[in-house]
């Protein structure tokens, strides 16, 4: 039924947004998170989004690195490269190229940073998949082929979405999630749990604290009547998807709460089939959630 779906959506695709941006996958696309790489491309492809892949990337400057001013740099290199406004998926490359955007305003840094470039840091505007497809959806709403009637999706913003102040939302009370949900026709849980850490940070030194934390929004998310959770951030679905058998198994409780990348959630709205968003790679299952907004759309 769902391949049927997908390729009558297919054939009914609408105009050209006309959109083009450079595109900064970020390291995790290539090993732990290709789900989210796959549903990305997917989800633009279909939104008639043009995404040009950044030449020779690297690492954004995370966390590990622990030098400030190489953590810019690396950062800098990346934004150097195109004139276009840069998307990622990732909210900690997101976090990274915007923090390392506003260092680079520093006369200071920026020198020290362009005299280790070949090519030079000039300025840059840094985009999430989520702004972005947001943007797409608002200027052809009809191209959401598949409502996700009745759907009951818990968003997590995690730590990095919304951090530094001034870039997608308020960082103490974002709302960019649910809108996205409701104009998925889904419906956003209230979930007070949605901006705390996953644990993922202190998971290689701490791995019992880090699935204790992990485990409170999980069991949140559950009692709040979630049938799923949507995340931004690759460590987030990680500790909430990957390490979800784990603490379970320690708990001795199923939660059972598929946990989906946001580029999935669009896909599924827009009709775009399993292989194409990676479904089958996600540790929990979510299948079930949707065959069931496939057969409530047939």
């Amino acid at each position: 039924m769902m391949d049927r779906i997908a390729e009558q959506v297919a054939k009914e695709q609408g105009q050209t947004q006309g959109m083009r941006l450079a595109y900064y996958p970020g390291c995790v696309s290539k090993s732990t998170g290709k789900e989210m790489d796959l549903s990305t491309r997917a989800v633009c492809s279909a939104l008639d989004i043009a995404l040009e892949e950044l030449d020779d990337w690297n690492c954004c400057g995370a966390t590990h690195v622990a030098n400030d001013l190489i953590s810019v740099g690396l950062a800098a290199r990346n934004m150097a490269q195109t004139d276009l406004p840069i998307m990622t998926p990732c909210a900690i490359c997101y976090s990274n190229l915007r923090s390392a955007a506003r260092r680079m305003e520093e006369p200071m840094v920026r020198a020290r940073v362009n005299a280790a470039l070949t090519k030079k840091y000039s300025g840059a505007r840094v985009r999430h998949a989520l702004d972005v497809i947001i943007e797409a959806l608002s200027k052809d709403p009809d191209r959401i082929a598949i409502p996700l009637n009745g759907l009951k999706v818990a968003p997590y913003y995690g730590c990095l979405m919304t951090r530094p102040r001034g870039g997608i939302d308020s960082p103490e009370y974002p709302t960019i999630l649910e809108k996205l949900i409701r104009t998925l026709k889904a419906e956003p849980i209230d979930f007070r749990f949605k901006t705390f850490c996953c644990g993922g940070p202190i998971f290689a030194t701490g791995q019992r604290a880090a699935e204790d934390v992990a485990y409170q929004i999980l069991s949140e998310a559950k009692k709040a009547g979630a049938e799923a959770i949507v995340t931004m951030c690759p460590l987030c679905h990680l500790m909430l998807d990957a390490k979800q058998k784990s603490i379970e198994l320690r708990r001795g409780e199923t939660i059972g709460v598929p946990v989906l990348y946001v580029t999935q959630l669009v896909g599924i709205a827009l009709g775009l089939g399993p292989d194409e968003l990676g479904l089958n790679i996600n540790s929990v299952s979510p299948m079930p959630v949707v065959d069931k907004v496939y057969q409530s759309f047939a």
